[in-house]
């Protein structure tokens, strides 16, 4: 007899997805924390069925039973998942164990969120390589960046980078020449301060510390500001870096959502697929990261 399959709600299917990518290990230890709730849940009721008498005993006793009944009914699910996937070859599949060391907390590498609210890990420094005038990005992105670039060049249009992956130190130096700009230019400091920060990251919360930014500029107009929207070079990016597998980061109407005003300049590698994604969506990363994951 053909045995029936699970149906998931909405949560389950997250949960569903997020087992899936769990390493054999990880999954008992969730059966296992998934007991110790249970567990304690039975024990809360138990205590009250030893204070309580009469019908508050029998209470207790069918609030137990229940507990017990729907632990064993996700253990039995949890079970029939993991032969699934074990049938399906899927645990053993070298391409997915692969990939399954590229999460931390049910995240690839490439979507990892870097904003005030998640600093970068302290002392990350990502493995680069050189890409054109002497800047650097993370390795695994070099090669869909010179692609793009490439293709932007045979359609007339002339790109430049104007910065990419930068340290701490760089970061801060960045921050603080801005924030001096804005003083010579009249702004008290604490206006200064808070103008940067709308402009640029606090160091160790900027996305060209982890190597997946990149800000290109066209090299008849390299200024940073709204008018970079209007150059051949941003609409061509605009138009087609999602097939590169970048995003714009920052779009028009998103800073209080994303912390930073619009910036036609700066463009975040997601990878192809996703970038497709994410810009069918209309959503900024920490949207879909939101709803995604």
């Amino acid at each position: 007899m053909e045995k029936q399959k699970i149906k998931f709600g909405v949560l389950g299917k997250r949960v569903h997805r997020a087992y899936k990518r769990m390493r054999p290990a990880q999954r008992r230890k969730m059966i296992l924390n998934t007991a110790i709730v249970i567990a304690g849940i039975a024990a809360g009721i138990l205590s009250g069925y030893l204070l309580g008498e009469g019908l508050a005993e029998r209470k207790a006793d069918a609030d137990i039973k229940a507990a017990e009944k729907k632990l064993y009914r996700i253990q039995e699910q949890l079970q029939e998942v993991n032969q699934q996937l074990e049938e399906s070859g899927a645990v053993e599949d070298a391409a997915l164990a692969e990939r399954m060391k590229e999460f931390e907390d049910g995240i690839p590498w490439n979507m990892t969120l870097v904003n005030a609210e998640n600093p970068m890990q302290e002392g990350y420094v990502p493995e680069l390589a050189e890409v054109e005038n002497g800047y650097s990005v993370d390795a695994r992105i070099a090669e869909d960046l010179n692609a793009m670039l490439a293709a932007a060049r045979a359609d007339g249009c002339q790109p430049q980078i104007c910065s990419a992956y930068r340290s701490v130190e760089k970061q801060v130096q960045v921050f603080n020449d801005t924030v001096n700009s804005w003083i010579s230019q009249g702004s008290s400091f604490w206006d200064a301060y808070q103008r940067t920060t709308q402009e640029v990251a606090l160091p160790g919360t900027s996305e060209h510390g982890i190597g997946l930014a990149v800000d290109i500029v066209s090299s008849q107009y390299a200024e940073l500001d709204a008018k970079q929207a209007e150059t051949m070079e941003a609409q061509w990016l605009q138009e087609h870096c999602y097939e590169y597998g970048f995003i714009l980061r920052y779009p028009p109407e998103k800073q209080s959502l994303t912390g930073i005003i619009y910036e036609p300049w700066h463009y975040r590698y997601v990878g192809r697929e996703m970038a497709q994604k994410i810009k069918e969506s209309g959503l900024t990363l920490e949207e879909y990261l939101g709803k995604t994951y």
